[in-house]
């Protein structure tokens, strides 16, 4: 009896390698090597029965794709054709007669499978394509319904602009979940030699009312300059709970991402200083924020927020031209152009009263990050200004935040030859104020020589030989410390973080690096707490 012919598919997962990518993406390294049990041919024969090695196949081969042409060769060869330059180069793809519905059954098998899209590529390496994409889309929109990660640099000289029409306002991702990478600014008019495809893509993509970014939950940008087309294509979501960019924010985009009533988490990398919102509150949902800019502009934006669940902060300043400045946090809410309108609530008052603090802490007290009582993480680069945290600000942070988790303050870069102004015993406030405190990075003068003390007001009817501090810390980091009497400090940790391991406590030193290492390491080999 005659052998059967081989099919296309048995042919396909005969070859080794093929195979190895289906396994690849089957079993992901760390789980196991199934190779060494299941020979070649044993797989081959699986594939010709098993539909969902097959499927499994497919969307691995066609999860990324990175030369626009790979998607027009999807349409039958009859419906379009390729122009060559001089010398034989591929210029542009040209349709030979109109689009029709039944032109797109090897286009369904295989686009939707696409999740990643890299057009990335300089003028001579990205091939033609993109000059087609307009003509897709006008029968399948989204004409990658599954995309979640684009990388593109458009471009009029190569057509790359057309691929604009990969994005579509109407995508319904299953993950709910977009990220954008681009490069380059797109002119507002094309050459007369250009398609009147790549002229309405750049007009689509110039033109402020057409939205064409999908409006998800979660948005991820990322450009080299600022756009002024993205930034009003931002402006038409609705949806956005995650937002991340790093281009230039407009006083007009900070405004509309203020009013979204589900956005959780901002990550902005340069925001407006300039913002004039009519609203009384902004950010009603935020949770987590994390903001690069100038004190002005970080003031700007922290006067905007009216959450009462932040939980998460992350500032940096920037601006080497701005003076030295005596405490950061003061510096940051003094730095408002106006009077915050989001004041501390009653209880806040209340609880600041009941705790005698000095008068020079209720200003702070009533600015919008002290008036946040759940907050769990603030992290402060403060690179590349000389900038410093005081006493009187631990004290109010510790006060403030009984829910804090995670506090950060990365040192000045270059370092400063002054003292640091937070002194080694001001982080008993913290040690018992913030009982869930496991990471604290911070600079501090431990160049103690006498035992520890506290403040009259924190022992008044306190037993002052624990803090009460009971979690296990994950870090602490003292940056650059100058190191007293190794017993007193040593001393000091033991009591205000009881459950502080060697292996989680570093510290960076200057001045004698010998006598400074000398003296840490005593502090390490003194601390109490054994894992």
């Amino acid at each position: 009896m005659e052998e059967p012919e081989e099919s296309i598919g048995s042919q396909f997962f005969a070859i080794q390698e093929l195979l190895l990518l289906v396994l690849s993406y089957i079993s992901p390294p760390g789980k196991g090597a199934i190779m060494s049990s299941i020979d070649t041919n044993t797989l081959a024969n699986l594939a010709r029965v098993s539909r969902n090695i097959s499927m499994a196949a497919l969307d691995a081969l066609w999860r990324s794709v990175n030369q626009p042409d790979t998607l027009i060769r999807l349409l039958p060869p009859d419906a379009y054709e390729l122009s060559y330059t001089e010398d034989s180069r591929p210029q542009r793809y040209k349709l030979r007669r109109e689009l029709a519905a039944h032109d797109f059954v090897a286009f369904d098998k295989y686009a939707p499978r696409v999740r990643f899209v890299d057009f990335s590529n300089s003028s001579d390496l990205l091939r033609p394509g993109c000059e087609l994409f307009p003509y897709i889309k006008n029968f399948r929109n989204p004409i990658l319904p599954a995309l979640t990660d684009f990388r593109w640099e458009p471009s009029v000289l190569n057509g790359c602009i057309g691929a604009l029409h990969l994005l579509s306002r109407e995508a319904s991702l299953p993950s709910q979940e977009f990220s954008l990478l681009m490069w380059s600014e797109i002119e507002h008019f094309a050459s007369e030699s250009e398609s009147d495809a790549i002229g309405r893509s750049i007009d689509a993509f110039n033109d402020p009312t057409l939205p064409w970014l999908p409006d998800v939950k979660k948005l991820i940008l990322r450009t080299l300059y600022y756009l002024p087309a993205v930034d009003s294509a931002i402006q038409r979501l609705f949806n956005l709970e995650h937002f991340s960019c790093d281009l230039r924010v407009s006083s007009a985009l900070l405004e509309h991402l203020a009013l979204l009533p589900r956005l959780r988490f901002l990550d902005l990398r340069s925001p407006s200083a300039d913002v004039h919102s009519p609203h009384d509150a902004g950010f009603p949902a935020l949770e987590g924020l994390r903001v690069a800019g100038t004190l002005r502009s970080i003031a700007a934006l922290l006067a905007l927020v009216s959450s009462p669940q932040l939980l998460s902060v992350r500032l940096k300043a920037e601006g080497p031209h701005l003076p030295y400045l005596y405490s950061f946090p003061l510096s940051v809410f003094r730095a408002f152009p106006s009077p915050p309108r989001f004041r501390a609530n009653e209880d806040l008052h209340r609880r600041s009263r009941a705790l005698h603090l000095r008068p020079a802490l209720q200003h702070p007290l009533r600015h919008p990050l002290y008036a946040c009582l759940g907050l769990q993480t603030f992290r402060v680069d403060i690179d590349p200004l000389a900038v410093a945290v005081t006493d009187m600000d631990i004290r109010a942070m510790a006060r403030a935040w009984p829910l804090l988790t995670t506090l950060a303050i990365a040192p000045p870069r270059p370092l400063r030859d002054a003292t640091p102004h937070v002194r080694l015993y001001a982080l008993w406030a913290l040690a018992r104020g913030c009982p869930r405190l496991q990471t604290l990075v911070i600079e501090v003068d431990a160049g103690v020589e006498e035992g520890m003390f506290r403040d009259e007001e924190e022992s008044e009817g306190e037993e002052g030989s624990a803090s009460g501090h009971a979690v296990v810390m994950d870090e602490l980091t003292l940056y650059p410390s100058p190191c007293g009497d190794p017993l007193h400090v040593a001393d000091f940790l033991n009591r205000a973080f009881p459950r502080l391991p060697p292996r989680a406590f570093h510290v960076y030193w200057r001045g004698n690096p010998q006598q400074e290492k000398e003296r840490w390491d005593a502090v390490t080999e003194a601390l109490a707490f054994a894992e």
